[in-house]
């Protein structure tokens, strides 16, 4: 089994359509950008919600970046650049749907900005390597291969033709791991 810790993101980007784990690497890398921005807009919007648009912004992230039509930001610019955006949508789908009246102050305009500081920056690498070990610890090869898959917006029945299990399988592995990554990441 590939060890992919000290891998860099372009690295795995590259070898990612080949290997599965390297995905699952990439993901885990930048699920923290997902839990801290939820927690940003969760005074906006209803905290799962934002957790699920964001892991599916991150998931369509991973597997539509372009490193010619990217800055230099890389993918982790382009990854929390779509994780925002789509939490934002979030927000707005919320208030469109909540019937609240604005008070004349746009609400979006006072989230911060998503760009890390630099502190940031140096306290998510230090965190990446054992966030990843936390994920990667907890779930089970088919649990991760069930989540992701799902996650990226495939059926349970793709999902299960494509690991040659049955639909009950995949639907208790992503049972399994919704409730595992509960308890790694309480609200």
């Amino acid at each position: 089994m590939a060890d992919y810790r000290n891998t860099s993101d372009k690295e795995l980007l590259g070898i990612m359509q080949t290997d599965g784990k390297a995905a699952a690497e990439l993901i885990s890398r930048y699920m923290g950008v997902v839990f801290s921005s939820a927690r940003r807009f969760s005074g906006s919007a209803d905290y799962e919600e934002l957790v699920s648009d964001g892991m599916q912004a991150l998931l369509a992230a991973v597997k539509d970046f372009d490193e010619t039509k990217c800055g230099e930001g890389g993918f982790g610019a382009f990854c929390g650049t779509c994780v925002a955006n789509a939490m934002r949508n979030t927000v707005r789908r919320s208030k469109k749907h909540s019937g609240r009246v604005s008070s004349g102050e746009d609400e979006l305009s006072m989230v911060r900005d998503p760009k890390p500081t630099p502190e940031e920056l140096v306290i998510k690498r230090e965190s990446e390597q054992s966030f990843s070990e936390e994920v990667n610890g907890h779930l089970t090869e088919l649990e991760s291969k069930c989540l992701i898959s799902v996650a990226e917006g495939y059926s349970y029945e793709e999902t299960a033709t494509a690991l040659g299990v049955t639909k009950k399988v995949v639907d208790n592995a992503v049972a399994r791991a919704r409730t595992k990554l509960r308890r790694i990441f309480p609200k």
